[in-house]
């Protein structure tokens, strides 16, 4: 649970930080979905396969150790970021992103 609220808090902050500079809450929101992927697979995952919102019921099941560990890896991250970079440069690519639009995403997915 408290890796949870620090999500939650880092996922306010982050928004707010991120629409003050670009004033587009959009950004914000990839930020508040790119620090929650890790408690949404670790916590999601367990409580649709059990059917329960119980946190203690879904710590007892083995497969939220598994995906526990694979969220906390550099491998899940670098995964993540190399997604979101390939996604960027395929839209730059087909033209459906400005230059200006495509600088900016590639900052805020390198940072």
């Amino acid at each position: 649970m408290p890796g949870l609220l620090t999500h939650l808090i880092t996922s306010v902050v982050g928004f707010l930080i991120l629409y003050l500079i670009s004033y587009n809450w959009k950004y914000g929101l990839v930020w508040v979905i790119g620090t929650l992927i890790p408690d949404i697979i670790k916590f999601g995952i367990p409580a649709i396969r059990l059917k329960t919102s119980s946190f203690s019921t879904m710590m007892t099941d083995p497969i939220y150790w598994q995906l526990n560990s694979f969220t906390h890896s550099f491998t899940f991250w670098l995964l993540i970021s190399l997604l979101a970079l390939g996604i960027t440069f395929m839209f730059y690519r087909e033209e459906r992103m400005s230059w200006k639009t495509f600088k900016r995403w590639m900052i805020i997915n390198l940072t």
